[in-house]
């Protein structure tokens, strides 16, 4: 099961900004240690607490993505003694925090055990794989405790709709943008890029087209030539124009639009058109035109081994929240001076980007699903929790008081940069869904297998592509094929 890490970058004096929902690739950072100071970490189901006569005991189950780093194990104490004395609700929450290497099995044990805590969270959307059909339906909770659903973008309140209905409540996100170094479009003479989703650049519509003509003219070789100019050398590239940095073949495709390696059945290997487009693309940013890295050139020291983005060699990336904090850490060290976001080109006139975003989950074998809705708002509401968790608040009016925070943190290390943070509301509400990291048959194996094309993809020259993904769909549907049933069946 891929969820069993946790990607998590950190900085002094900037939020912790943790992924709980995304995948691993061969270029992610290399994940923080799970943190073995835990309230419960045995992997045996843990037993069930005994309320107190009028009161009702819930299990807080922390571990398949945020929560298990010492600041955060931290809070979420301080939280539960706060709250177990205070609540008016009769409530009483016991925290059950596991690593992250443990969690998944640790669930699955407790609930085949018929012990399943009743709060999950923070969890992402893959951490959620898996356990489908055994997370509760929140939409009789949300009316009978007359839950405002206004305080989100309604795109993300959708977002956590699936089969089984309402699962979660949008907590914090993680939009996908493009990032781009400005200094370096300032050299090239090239004006910023669009900020709100449907905005011309140039007088060009804003697609993957355009940023492909864009990404050439910010590809530079030894010599100073870009890839448009007659005698560029491509075998002595000192600046790239577009990465696609910690991305692996989902992420990337469905900046192209929405899709699924899966059909609508739920067993048959697809490949989506427009993912078909992207891989295309790519292919030919990297091998025809060479505005985007290699794998060679990705793991180099000119590309910062796999962090492009605080190398000073890329002009563009397309990134989310949680890799900012590998820009720089200090001013006196940072390679990128002046940057900014922009929003996610548009493809066949439509635009999608992935998104990850975290929520919290009451199972359904909860015995006590209303304190158990209760105790996961008041989770959800705390500031201090939030902050620790680092990501960036769904509840719209928290937004701004985020992103003034951040940009204080980030004064010391890029004096004088200003972030266009409106950005992110904007892609907020184009949310590739099916999500990036949505469950598929044989999860693993599928995960290995189509990983395993898309590092092809950037290591191997004069592929053919419509060949490469007809042998990617073949093993996909042998994988799953080989599925086993989900623990709900």
């Amino acid at each position: 099961m891929g969820r069993r890490g946790l990607r998590l970058i950190t900085l002094a004096a900037i939020p912790v900004l943790a992924i709980s929902a995304c995948s691993s690739t061969s270029a992610t950072p290399t994940a923080a240690p799970a943190t073995q100071a835990t309230t419960t970490t045995t992997p045996t189901p843990a037993p069930v607490t005994s309320a107190a006569p009028g009161a009702a005991t819930v299990r807080w189950f922390v571990g398949l993505g945020s929560g298990t780093q010492p600041a955060q194990i931290d809070a979420q104490k301080a939280f539960v003694a706060n709250y177990n004395s205070t609540n008016k609700d009769g409530v009483t929450v016991k925290l059950e925090i596991v690593p992250n290497a443990n969690a998944y099995d640790v669930l699955k044990t407790e609930i085949a055990a018929g012990n399943a805590p009743d709060i999950i969270g923070p969890v992402g959307v893959k951490g959620r794989n898996g356990f489908e059909g055994l997370f509760l339906d929140l939409t009789s909770e949300i009316s009978k405790n007359n839950f405002d659903l206004t305080a989100y973008d309604q795109t993300l309140v959708k977002f956590f709709q699936t089969a089984d209905g309402q699962v979660g409540l949008p907590y914090d996100i993680y939009p996908g943008y493009i990032w781009y170094n400005k200094d370096a479009f300032s050299k090239a003479g090239l004006p910023n890029l669009p900020t709100k989703v449907g905005d011309q650049y140039q007088g060009q519509t804003w697609d993957w087209t355009e940023l492909g003509k864009v990404a050439a003219q910010l590809t530079l070789d030894k010599n100073g030539k870009n890839s448009t100019q007659a005698g560029f050398d491509a075998k002595n590239i000192v600046k790239y124009g577009i990465d696609f940095q910690w991305a692996d073949g989902r992420r990337m495709a469905s900046d192209f639009g929405a899709g699924s390696f899966v059909a609508a059945d739920g067993k048959t290997a697809q490949i989506p058109s427009l993912w078909s487009d992207a891989f295309s693309w790519y292919y030919d940013a990297i091998w025809k035109y060479h505005y985007a890295p290699n794998g060679a050139a990705e793991s180099s020291t000119l590309l910062a081994q796999g962090n492009s983005q605080s190398s000073g060699n890329v002009a563009m990336n397309a990134a989310w929240g949680w890799s900012i904090s590998s820009i720089a850490t200090d001013a006196k060290t940072a390679k990128v001076k002046t940057w900014d976001m922009a929003v996610v080109p548009s493809w066949k006139g439509a635009t999608t980007a992935g998104m990850d975003a975290d929520t919290f989950t009451i199972t359904k074998a909860s015995k006590n699903p209303d304190a158990a809705f209760k105790a996961m708002v008041a989770i959800m509401a705390d500031s201090t929790l939030m902050k620790d968790y680092g990501g960036e608040p769904a509840k719209t009016a928290d937004q701004a008081g985020f992103f003034t925070s951040f940009d204080a943190t980030l004064a010391p290390i890029f004096p004088g940069n200003k972030v266009t943070w409106s950005v992110l509301g904007e892609m907020e509400k184009y949310p590739a869904v099916p999500s990036i990291e949505a469950n598929m048959p044989n999860f693993t194996q599928a995960g290995n297998d189509y990983t395993a094309f898309y590092t092809k993809l950037q290591s191997k020259s004069g592929l053919d592509i419509n060949a490469e993904l007809a042998t990617l769909q073949k093993t996909l549907q042998k994988d799953f094929d080989n599925a086993q049933p989900l623990l709900n069946q």
